[in-house]
This record gives structure tokens, C-alpha cells and sequence, in this order.
């Protein structure tokens, strides 16, 4: 469900592996019929996915989330959002360190799919993986989960610090505190730490804090350089699910107390107005403290 470009890029990867793809667009009202070996992968803009969910009504096999969010008004997973919306169905998550223009040309790439249901996960693993897409397996839906999501948000800050020309010191250090943040909102949300510093956590934070082809550091640069958010998301060309899930980390750092100072500079930067510069310079001058 979703043929952007991520979606169409991983259906590629099934492609060469030799399965048929077929595609479920916005204007489609039903599922294609499936059978038992079939499965069926979520490939759309996380706050658009419940509405979707709900329109087209369970499709009656497993589901295999490829999307890295947490929906604003209720902070849930994707899998949670599935789990309401259609009781009972088996899912999985795709993450990792995996531009879709990459992908789609059989670039190398690593990536982990998680699942609870163990079978579910080597299925998933079985039908992608191939030489130029190694699909690891792991048992920790919340982290892989957790990890794409919140590496989205960090990733503004990367970009940020670009944008701001504040060196490339300044950007080891600040990422690293990134990566310090997601370990603590993700185990307090019920991720493993090992998970975090995987693929679908450190990996993917590595990826897209650094790399001009990500959305997500594409809006932090722009903010960093003093443009308008609006301004900078009319013109994107795409989603930026860091922006949208900012929201929602701000929401799970109001609510549990967790020490996320970042999050919450980035937050203040997207939605009260605050600039990215005196955003960095509020972090940069916290208080002394221990690592």
C-alpha cells in the first residue's frame, strides 16, 4: 500500500527476487484478492495510515509495516495503529540505513526486519534478502520501530547543524547526544538498547543526520539557514516524517519527564517559533554535567 518511493523501491527488491507486486493506490477502494502466502506491505505517510486502515478494511493476512513514524495524536507505533485498526493481524517492520534511489538500483544495503511473531519475521526475511539487500531478523518490534521514528526527528538536527555551518566537531558531538536521546526514549517506551545501537537505530541515524538525500536533513538545513518551515515544506517534494513525529516525541518527553533536551530544542524550532540558531545556542549553553 503506497507506491512512493519507498514503497516502490522495496517492491522492486521483492521484484528481483521473483515475486509478484501488485500496488494499492489512494484511489483504490479494495484490496487486490489475496491468498494464503500473500502479504501485504504499508508503504504511506504515517498520519494518513489509520484513515487508510479503516477505509479498506482488513485484507486477512500479515501486514509489514515499511514506514518510520509515531502518529501524532495517540504516539503509537505503526504496529499499534494496525493492532486498532485491524484486530488480530500478524505485523512486521522493515528499518535500516535505506535511501529508496538507492534500493531501487540495487545498491548494497542492510536492513532488519522485527516482528513478535518469529515466523512472520524469517518469512519476511526469506521473501527481500538477496546480495544487494541483507535483511537481518530480530524479535524487538518496539525498537526497530521506535529507532526509524525517532532517527527522523534527530536527523532534523543534522541538518540543522549544517545549516548552521557550526563545524564538523560540533556535529560528532551533537549526534551522539542525538543518539544518547533515542536510547533513553526508546527504552523507556519499551525498546532494547542493543536494538537502538543496530541498524534500524544508529545505522539509520548515521544515514540520514548526514546525507543531503534525506528529507529530514533537507528541512533541518533549510531551518538552519533561517527559512520558514511552511516555506520549506511547500517546496520538500515529499514527506518529512521527522517533522510530524517531532510532535509526538515532544508529547512522550512532556508526559514521561525523560531528559531529552534535544527533542525538545527541535520542537521548539518547528512549532514555537524559536530559531535554529538560538535553538543551538540554548543547547550549547546547558549546564556542565556528566555524560
Amino acid at each position: 500500500m503506497g507506491k512512493g518511493s519507498w514503497g516502490s523501491a522495496f517492491g522492486k527488491v521483492l521484484q528481483r527476487n521473483g515475486h509478484v507486486v501488485q500496488f494499492v493506490e489512494r484511489s483504490d477502494a479494495t484490496w487486490p484478492e489475496a491468498g494464503p502466502g500473500d502479504l501485504v506491505f504499508l508503504a504511506v505517510p504515517c498520519q494518513s495510515l489509520r484513515e487508510r486502515l479503516v477505509q479498506l478494511g482488513t485484507p486477512g493476512v500479515p501486514v509489514v509495516s515499511l514506514i518510520k513514524g509515531l502518529e501524532i495524536q495517540t504516539r503509537q507505533r505503526v504496529s499499534e495503529v494496525v493492532a486498532e485498526a485491524w484486530p488480530g493481524t500478524a505485523v512486521a517492520a522493515v528499518s535500516g540505513p535505506s535511501f529508496a534511489s538507492e534500493v531501487q538500483v540495487g545498491a548494497p544495503t542492510a536492513a532488519v526486519v522485527a516482528s513478535a511473531d518469529g515466523a512472520l519475521a524469517q518469512t519476511v526475511q526469506q521473501a527481500a534478502h538477496q546480495t544487494t539487500f541483507r535483511l537481518y531478523r530480530s524479535a524487538d518490534l518496539a525498537g526497530v520501530e521506535l529507532g526509524g521514528a525517532l532517527k527522523n526527528v534527530y536527523a532534523l538536527a543534522g541538518g540543522i547543524c549544517e545549516g548552521l555551518d557550526i563545524g564538523e566537531n560540533g556535529m560528532a558531538g551533537l549526534m551522539t547526544r542525538c543518539l544518547a536521546e533515542m536510547v533513553r526514549l526508546g527504552c523507556a517506551c519499551g525498546a532494547k538498547k542493543e536494538t537502538l545501537f543496530g541498524l534500524s537505530g544508529m545505522g539509520d541515524l548515521i544515514l540520514t543526520a548526514y546525507s543531503g538525500q534525506s528529507r529530514n536533513h533537507q528541512v533541518g538545513v533549510a531551518l538552519g539557514k533561517g527559512r520558514e518551515l511552511g516555506e520549506i515544506l511547500e517546496h520538500l517534494g515529499g514527506t518529512a516524517e521527522g517533522v510530524p513525529t517531532a510532535r509526538a516525541v515532544y508529547g512522550m518527553v512532556e508526559a514521561s519527564g525523560i531528559k531529552a533536551p534535544v527533542a525538545r530544542e527541535i520542537y521548539r524550532v518547528l512549532y514555537e517559533g524559536k530559531s535554529a540558531a538560538e535553538g543551538m545556542r540554548d543547547l550549547l549553553t546547558r549546564t556542565a554535567e556528566e555524560e
